[in-house]
């Protein structure tokens, strides 16, 4: 018998309204702690630009960069712990979202699992984009005004092969970066894992488990239309998260059936 597919997004909002029943407002408060700590995050990183104006964006970019790294991390990670295991049946308080804060331990983990992945995925980024960074230097005036020489007739056609080098450059990257969409959820499922085995990990499921992922965020474009109107995120950000969590739960079950599978299937052929 053929392993399971992973369950459709119906399923998983399903599974996940299951789940909130009775607790809709713990979860809410925890959803709503995230969203919150990414605002007062946003709103300290420009407030920066006012006293440091002569090089303020560059120091309100730098800090944001850095408060996503070292606070806002730890605090969507303990997030999607949270909801993990509210999916297992665990009853904990909205305040178990800064777990990762609870010891140096977990905190330089949660940095870890943030950090490696987004090296990795800069890392694709600039290698995808090279050939349009390459164009985009050679189609600027000031390189042919620093070497002293004419602007070529040829580079006024490079506009066009520009713009397309951006778009597939950056497409190719999303849809390589994509494979590390589960490590948070790895990483909080097994805590004496080690990050690198959580990305090796999402690397290997998502191969199965990228088109269920991709159709579970289409079914919930129209809710995060909705969320730009503020006041459905005390609905909606619960929701976005738990449907994260338990399609990532779908897909390593889905994942280590069809391992044990394919192995019985290797060993009878064996014997």
């Amino acid at each position: 018998m053929l392993p399971l597919k992973i369950p459709t997004s119906r399923v998983v909002k399903s599974t996940v309204r299951s789940a909130f029943q009775g607790r809709i407002i713990p979860v809410s408060l925890a959803a709503l702690t995230v969203v919150f700590s990414y605002y007062v995050t946003y709103l300290l990183a420009g407030a920066l630009t006012v006293p440091f104006s002569t090089y303020g964006e560059i120091i309100s970019v730098v800090s944001l960069l850095l408060m996503f790294c070292f606070i806002l991390g730890p605090v969507t990670l303990g997030a999607v712990r949270y909801f993990w295991r509210l999916t297992d049946g665990a009853d904990e308080g909205p305040v178990a979202v800064f777990y990762y804060f609870s010891s140096l331990y977990r905190y330089k983990r949660a940095i870890k699992v943030l950090l490696i992945p987004l090296f990795r995925c800069a890392g694709v980024f600039i290698i995808c984009l090279l050939p349009y960074g390459v164009i985009s230097v050679l189609s600027n005036a000031w390189i042919y005004q620093f070497l002293g020489t004419e602007i070529p007739i040829w580079v006024a056609g490079l506009a066009l092969v520009e713009a397309f080098l951006q778009v597939a450059g950056t497409f190719v990257a999303l849809i390589v970066v994509a494979k590390y969409y589960l490590v948070p959820v790895i990483a909080v499922m097994d805590e004496n894992l080690l990050v690198l085995e959580a990305v090796h990990m999402s690397v290997m499921v998502s191969r199965r488990s990228l088109g269920a992922a991709a159709g579970l965020f289409c079914s919930l474009i129209g809710w995060v239309l909705l969320s730009t109107f503020v006041i459905p995120l005390i609905y909606t950000a619960p929701l976005f998260l738990g449907c994260y969590v338990v399609h990532g739960r779908y897909a390593l079950v889905n994942y280590n059936l069809s391992l044990d599978y394919y192995n019985k299937q290797r060993y009878n052929e064996a014997v």
